[in-house]
């Protein structure tokens, strides 16, 4: 066969050429057109270790008799050879790729041993394979010294691409990380961790350290990769990390790499709160306030995953239904979880018949939170019969603490919050004795730090979070607290600041200067904004360093549509609740992976919005994002055309953004603001079309190309 006759040619040449590169490897350097072939290693690895278990198979198994048959011989001869020659290829390919960085040279060197092994080793048994078939045992000793060193190979190059063990990691005996509970868990040990573990460790560890980067101890973490650290808290996108988790998973720098496990929505939040507030590996999950965003997402991570066992029944769907609302809203703890947790909304709702309705979940209710509530001093009665509560919160609430004794009936309750409450000392003593209680939060009471010292006397399982008491520590002020729900107003809309220490003074402008301590109107809760405009404040104490901004941009959208029209399809993974999503009055994070962005690549935007009344318009702003990391640019141009008439619309504004240079801030929130002559609406089409050449500073292939991304459209 010539088939046969031409492999042959070139089996012992490429033999050779493996025995000189290994003797002169590091005297070699691989060109880079070379090196596209050695990335094809992964992919022609299976054919030589296929062909090899199938040929020892037919050696080991097919009885004597056949062996005889001269279509066995050929079968046999032929298989032996192209695994022999598959198995060169692969072992000069895998030399070709170890040339690049990011793999560790000790896990790298018995890997690259053990293929070569296989390599010579089945062009010797191929080479004397007729004389061996006369002495049966020594050539079963040949195929097996073969089988072994595909296997150590094969092993070796798992644990280099998949991390330590893979191959055989079923059948070893493993020690599992054991979680901790939610009272002794911490964010970054047991919340961010195993994250980085599952779906970033295979590629970034001792062995195979990907741009340079390794995650397995915190200090190779913060050391980050050849492209620099993986965190800057201090930029808008908050550094590399967040913008390659958040890249469009097509993208070459997307991670983890596609065809990888991805980062679930969940998992994306985490990381992304965790890096937000400063990324502190210390910082335990009970400590954390119980409003704050990782607290919220622990609590439904280590609930999920930490093998609590909640020993009694369901509730029956239908009161689960009856007693749900908008104000009183009832959830499941996790899925198919007899566990129920149950916030209420809105404080003109709430009653202690309200509360008392509840007692058909009594058994079932493990998270209660009442915050802003007017909840009064009998109502604790009535919480003490929820016997399986685990947390309850009463922030701000009207409670005296006269009747805090009723709650040591709740034998499992583990966070109990009392911030903003008139609570006194004394009245705490009473649940000192309480065996499963952790954490106690106690910010802006009157408590202090030496009646607390007391407390904690008594029992040390107990923590006391009380927070800045302002009395001693001269530090720098943190930025007053924003309680907006949203930055899209359609109305007068109040804005709400607050700050958790006494003897603040809170400052503003709405003019976009700096508050300042002396003519800056003082907050006194009775500031309202009905249009778009930048609200800044500080906080101010004496003795004390000022605190830095807080800014909030409010956006003014008057008028809704009553029907939208997307006459071109957005890109499939970013399409959110299609046109709806685009007057929901929800400004969105920089987070494009969230499902609150709109996005378009290969077609330009191009939508209908329709009134059933006319309405008299004067402006369109649109909310969008820059993110050229991502590709993602402003419009190359932008128009609005208007009218009363559908086919007869009048051009109203045109633009053409000025696209971002490569020293601009890599994220960026964008608003295009168009103005034009009062004009009565029934019809607005809008027209946004992406850039059609990425700029050549990014390096695009040619299947790269450019997005827009918006989030919001306000009307005026």
């Amino acid at each position: 066969m010539i088939f046969r006759k031409v492999i042959v040619a070139f089996l012992l040449p490429f033999n050779i050429l493996l025995l000189l590169y290994i003797a002169f490897e590091n005297r070699l350097s691989v060109p880079l057109w070379l090196r596209v072939f050695g990335r094809m290693h992964p992919l022609i690895v299976h054919f030589p270790i296929v062909l090899i278990f199938l040929y020892a198979a037919l050696i080991f198994f097919i009885p004597k008799t056949i062996r005889q048959e001269k279509w066995y011989r050929t079968m046999t001869e032929v298989l032996l050879l192209t695994a022999a020659f598959t198995a060169v290829v692969t072992a000069l390919m895998g030399l070709f790729l170890s040339k690049e960085e990011g793999y560790d040279p000790d896990s790298l060197t018995l890997h690259k041993w053990a293929g070569v092994a296989t390599a010579f080793g089945l062009f010797l048994l191929y080479g004397f394979h007729k004389k061996l078939q006369s002495f049966s045992y020594i050539n079963y000793f040949a195929v097996l010294l073969v089988v072994v060193f595909v296997v150590s190979a094969g092993h070796l190059g798992g644990n280099i691409t998949h991390g330590d063990n893979f191959v055989l990691a079923p059948v070893t005996p493993q020690n599992k990380k054991i979680r901790a509970n939610f009272d002794e868990a911490y964010v970054y040990a047991d919340m961010v961790q195993p994250i980085l573990e599952n779906k970033c460790m295979s590629c970034h560890n001792n062995s195979k350290a990907k741009g340079g980067l390794i995650l397995e101890t915190r200090q190779l973490l913060l050391k980050g990769g050849k492209d620099g650290k993986l965190w800057d808290s201090t930029k808008a996108d908050l550094g590399l990390l967040m913008q390659r988790i958040h890249l469009p998973e097509e993208e070459k720098e997307h991670m983890p790499p596609a065809g990888k496990p991805q980062l679930t929505n969940m998992e994306l939040e985490i990381l992304y709160q965790w890096v937000k507030t400063g990324a502190n590996f210390e910082q335990k999950v009970s400590g954390l306030f119980p409003a704050d965003t990782l607290r919220v997402l622990a609590s439904k991570v280590l609930k999920t995953s930490a093998d609590e066992f909640y020993d009694f029944p369901a509730a029956a769907e239908n009161d689960i239904k009856k007693l749900g609302s908008d104000n009183r809203v009832i959830t499941p703890v996790f899925i198919n979880s007899p566990a129920l947790d149950v916030s209420f909304y809105n404080r003109g709702f709430y009653s202690s018949e309200k509360l008392a309705e509840l007692k058909p979940l009594s058994k079932q209710i493990v998270d209660l939170n009442l915050e802003h509530m007017a909840v009064k001093d009998e109502d604790l009665k009535i919480i003490a019969e929820f016997t399986n509560l685990r947390e309850l919160n009463l922030n701000f609430t009207s409670i005296t603490g006269s009747t805090l004794g009723s709650l040591t009936k709740l034998v499992n309750l583990r966070t109990l919050s009392l911030v903003g409450t008139t609570i006194k000392q004394n009245q705490l003593n009473v649940l000192i004795p309480m065996q499963k209680l952790r954490t106690i939060f106690l910010w802006n009471t009157s408590i202090t730090v030496s009646e607390i010292q007391k407390l904690q006397a008594k029992n040390k399982n107990i923590s006391y979070r009380l927070g800045y008491n302002g009395d001693t520590v001269k530090i720098k002020l943190t930025p007053p607290i924003s309680e907006n729900d949203t930055q899209v107003i359609v109305g007068p809309t109040p804005v709400k600041l607050k700050y958790y220490m006494k003897g603040i003074t809170i400052r503003y402008t709405l003019d976009g200067a700096e508050p300042d301590s002396l003519f800056s109107p003082i907050y006194q809760n009775n500031l309202q904004v009905d249009s778009t405009i930048v609200v800044k404040a500080k906080a101010f104490k004496p003795g004390w360093i000022t605190s830095d901004d807080l800014e909030l941009n409010f956006y003014k959208a008057t008028y809704r549509p009553d029907k939208i029209t997307l006459l071109n399809p957005p890109d499939l993974k970013y399409k959110g609740d299609g046109g709806k999503i685009l007057f929901d009055l929800d400004k969105s994070d920089f987070n494009f992976g969230n499902g609150k962005w709109q996005a378009y690549q290969l077609n330009p935007m191009d939508a209908v919005f329709y009134f059933e009344k006319p309405v008299l318009m004067k402006s369109v702003m649109v909310s969008m994002m820059t993110n050229f990391t991502a590709f993602i640019f402003p419009p190359s141009s932008l128009e609005v055309l208007g009218g009363t008439e559908e086919k007869n619309l009048k051009p109203l504004y045109s633009f053409n953004p000025v696209q971002p240079l490569k020293d601009d801030k890599k994220s960026s929130s964008l608003f295009i603001v168009c103005r034009f002559k009062p004009t009565k609406i029934r019809y607005l089409r809008l027209v946004m079309k992406p850039i059609a050449r990425l700029p050549k500073w990014l390096k695009p292939t040619k299947k790269d190309k450019a997005w827009i991304f918006m989030d919001e459209i306000m009307l005026n």
